[in-house]
């Protein structure tokens, strides 16, 4: 399904699980989405290689190594623990009252023996997720762990937690434990990261990094520490750590003026030709039309199924009122802390009605081949004499103020339903036969006063040919 670009991490676990089952599984289906989408899909590949670490702050430029090293990992109990009672980390406060760096000095009585994790507990009913690397449960509880050598030119593993509102180092059998809570003011959703720990091992240069979730208990997290040892092998299954990390600058949109549109009119059948490289000989473009036959607005799901985005069965009925109404929108505002001597804190909640915005399009196969067809059309609205995509609800206006909203989940900013009468992978239309014609439709949850001024771009291919939507009330 596709998804808005914003600059922070989905409100929480489901949200992000199923943006990456629903997009970035190995039989994801390829689609022709907007420039927006694209950039967007790229943010989440990079966001799914970093730790939950808090939306605004700093990224780990790390890859899913040290991710997949730990789902590869087979929970047993340990055979092969080398036995100190050393300390091999601590903390010291870096910079401010919620700032801590961890340490994790180097060991220079190793050898070069390759090791490999062996996780020797989890708590019942947790299990990990090889898809992306956590451990879960039926509770929505959850565990990210990573696997970590140090790299020969350091010292030391030195690591920044920020927002921290508690810190300890704890000795877990034969392990040094560095264990933090870190604030969770502004963070939504059923599941939320509150707790950074690391683990050094005794006469050894790796470590490893989790974070877990606030239902996750202390006693459990000594536990998981206690019994994670090292084995040696003949594969080395621990990412490389390369240092701090570093602060992300988000790009911003280009902007787009209304004369760089054609403009027209509900009814009116657009068409685009995309080249299709794996038919060049036969069949150099793909030809499709679209046209948006109806648009409306209404205040309920009225006469639409209960499906999702990509088609998929979902209960809508969290998001009603009693009369059958869609929920307000409830949005509480924070100013950003910077981590470091202060923490965020709330300035404002606000109501804001809703609406849904529904489209009916007919899509047409102009090709010589059968192909499929994306159904992905975007929202833009006329801002004075600029085009901008409908945003998400809840995008950042500014660096130093966010919010968080009850309907995130619908808000994307993009359509939250799709529904056709054919068969379709995702929001695809599949084994579209030459000179067929196919309808699909798609439905958004707008903010009320947000109706107005409205185009359609319903090829969403970032097309300069829209469709003007008007006033809608």
């Amino acid at each position: 399904m596709m998804k808005s670009e914003h600059n922070s991490f989905p409100y929480n676990d489901t949200e992000w699980n199923n943006i990456v089952n629903d997009a970035f599984t190995s039989d994801a289906q390829p689609h022709v989405f907007s420039e927006r989408y694209a950039r967007r899909k790229q943010q989440m590949l990079h966001q799914i290689e970093e730790s939950p670490m808090r939306s605004h702050k700093f990224h780990m430029k790390k890859s899913m190594t040290a991710l997949v090293a730990v789902a590869a990992a087979v929970v047993i109990l340990p055979t092969a623990v080398y036995a100190s009672t050393q300390i091999r980390g601590y903390f010291q406060t870096k910079d401010g009252v919620y700032q801590q760096e961890v340490v994790i000095p180097k060991s220079e009585s190793v050898s070069d023996q390759i090791m490999a994790l062996q996780v020797g507990w989890m708590p019942e009913g947790m299990a990990i997720d090889p898809s992306c690397g956590k451990y879960k449960d039926a509770n929505g509880r959850g565990i990210t762990m990573l696997f970590y050598k140090m790299d020969n030119k350091d010292d030391a593993l030195t690591y920044t937690v920020s927002y921290s509102v508690s810190q300890e180092t704890l000795t877990c059998g034969n392990n040094t434990v560095l264990y933090a809570v870190t604030d969770t003011t502004g963070k939504s959703g059923e599941v939320i990261f509150d707790k950074e720990v690391w683990v050094a091992f005794p006469d050894s240069n790796y470590a490893v990094q989790f974070y877990a979730t606030t239902d996750v208990t202390k006693e459990e997290i000594e536990k998981i520490a206690e019994n994670l040892s090292l084995t040696p092998s003949d594969k080395e299954t621990a990412e490389l750590w390369s240092g701090e990390p570093q602060e992300e600058t988000g790009g911003t949109d280009e902007v787009y003026k209304v004369d760089d549109y054609t403009i027209q009119q509900i009814g009116d059948t657009i068409r685009s030709d995309f080249y299709d490289e794996k038919d060049a000989d036969t069949a150099p473009y793909v030809r499709t039309t679209a046209k948006l036959d109806s648009v409306s607005v209404q205040d309920n799901f009225d006469g639409l199924p209960a499906v999702d985005g990509i088609g998929r069965p979902v209960d809508y009925s969290q998001y009603l009122n009693a009369d059958g109404t869609v929920k307000d929108d409830v949005r509480t505002w924070y100013s950003r802390g910077d981590g470091v001597n202060t923490l965020d804190t709330k300035i404002k909640e606000e109501t804001v009605p809703q609406r849904v915005l529904v489209m009916h399009l007919t899509y047409t196969n102009e090709s010589s081949i059968t192909q499929e067809i994306c159904v992905c059309p975007n929202l833009i609205q006329k801002n004075g004499d600029s085009m901008d995509y409908n945003e998400v609800a809840c995008e950042p206006r500014s660096d130093t103020t966010y919010c968080n909203g009850t309907l995130g989940e619908l808000k994307y900013g993009e359509f939250f339903l799709f529904t056709t009468d054919r068969e379709h992978s995702k929001n695809n239309i599949t084994n579209v036969a030459p000179g067929e014609s196919v309808e699909a439709t798609v439905a958004f949850l707008m903010d009320a006063d947000e109706v107005q001024n409205l185009y359609a771009d319903i090829l969403g291919g970032g097309e300069k040919t829209v469709i003007s939507l008007g006033d809608l009330q």
